[in-house]
């Protein structure tokens, strides 16, 4: 059995930083009167699922690829590196979305996310396991 304990650790935290911002969306939805499908055209709900729209978008790959980097015997430094750019991305792009009026969090954010996929991405194509 393969241990991918830098994988594990960083997907833990996700899934603990994930939890606030779904729960932020169904108290809001139940604030507006249980509203099920959409926004109801309320632009705090509207803000709340896109910044969780836009977490689930990219954090499963994230993981997948930083398994895989993992699981092939990277270095925790490379590791590390790819999987805290995605953990400080993912936070200071949320609340970049929820509470920021500028976009300058959330295009840092997004550069430290596009690093969390090129890293691996990069990684894996320049040490080949056949």
């Amino acid at each position: 059995m393969i241990a991918l304990p830098v994988t594990s650790t960083v997907a833990s935290i996700l899934a603990i930083v994930m939890f606030p911002m779904t729960l932020q969306i169904s108290i809001r939805r139940a604030a507006l009167g249980d509203v099920v499908f959409g926004d109801a055209d309320d632009a705090a709900l509207r803000r709340r699922v896109r910044a969780f729209g836009n977490f689930v978008e990219y954090v499963p790959l994230c993981l997948v690829l930083l398994s895989l980097m993992e699981a092939q015997g990277a270095s925790f430094l490379w590791l590390w590196m790819a999987g805290g750019l995605l953990l400080v991305g993912r936070i200071i792009h949320a609340l970049g979305m929820l509470f920021a009026k500028s976009p300058a969090p959330r295009v840092v954010a997004m550069v430290m996310t596009y690093g969390s996929f090129l890293i691996p991405a990069g990684w894996l194509l320049a040490n080949p396991r056949g």
